[in-house]
């Protein structure tokens, strides 16, 4: 399986199985996590779901996998290389960041309600080294959550940041000691999970629509952007490119 679930009392925690992977966001990966948030929606006794991945968080979308997607694919399918199912989950999701939560993975946790992560964890959007940008929402819940000109600043440089700089710029909750993100996601969770839960999701939904006004537009512009880019010339060249360092995956 590509995605475990494990329910804890009134937590659900979901792990990302594709170490091999880094847990790449492959076609997959994501159908499996979208069936896995479905089936602890549907859970009654889940009131709160942790996201973590084996190994490592999660190091962005398949590339490999986008290696056959066109425009006129992207646009039928689209295609976005990422879980939106994490956006409209109504039960408060904690993310638990180890090593790497770059490009896709990072999307992952824009979409999350609190993150927290290992000191030696990295997020960043490295999409515009590939000649394309962010198709999940990078581009607008990152310049929600910092604003601006520190989005800009990820965005078009494609750097890393480590998680002391990601905390302080607000795109993470909390950082802990290294190995302890998912300890410490779990109870936080369990102290959300043990208010009352109308109570936690009217609150969840009340800062949602704070930060979000506006955010639909910007989200179809994003996407529709994202798409263009495999027609574009410079996209796939690049993606090759990369595929060929890296070697190939298990």
């Amino acid at each position: 399986m590509l995605v475990e679930i494990e329910r804890n009392d009134a937590v659900g925690v979901v792990t990302l199985n594709r170490p091999s992977a880094r847990n790449a966001l492959s076609r997959e990966l994501i159908a499996d996590l979208a069936e896995a948030l479905d089936a602890l929606e549907r859970d009654a006794a889940i009131a709160a779901i942790v996201l973590t991945g084996r190994e490592v968080f999660c190091a962005g979308a398949d590339i490999a996998e986008m290696r056959g997607i066109d425009l006129a694919t992207a646009l039928a399918e689209d295609f976005s290389g990422c879980c939106d199912r994490l956006a409209s989950c109504t039960k408060p999701l904690v993310a638990a960041v180890e090593g790497y939560a770059i490009g896709g993975g990072c999307e992952l946790i824009e979409m999350c309600d609190l993150v927290i992560a290992g000191a030696s964890a990295k997020f960043g959007h490295p999409e515009i080294a590939l000649g394309t940008l962010s198709g999940g929402g990078g581009t607008q819940r990152l310049a929600r959550a910092i604003g601006r000109a520190r989005a800009m600043d990820l965005v078009l440089t494609g750097r890393l940041i480590a998680a002391a700089e990601a905390e302080r710029i607000g795109l993470i909750s909390r950082v802990v000691a290294d190995g302890t993100a998912l300890a410490a996601a779990c109870e936080a969770a369990v102290q959300v999970a043990a208010h009352p839960m109308h109570a936690v999701r009217f609150a969840k939904q009340a800062v949602d629509r704070a930060v979000s006004v506006g955010l639909a537009d910007g989200l179809a512009l994003e996407r529709r952007l994202f798409h263009l880019s495999f027609a574009a010339g410079e996209f796939l060249p690049r993606l090759e490119q990369f595929l060929a360092r890296r070697g190939p995956v298990r």
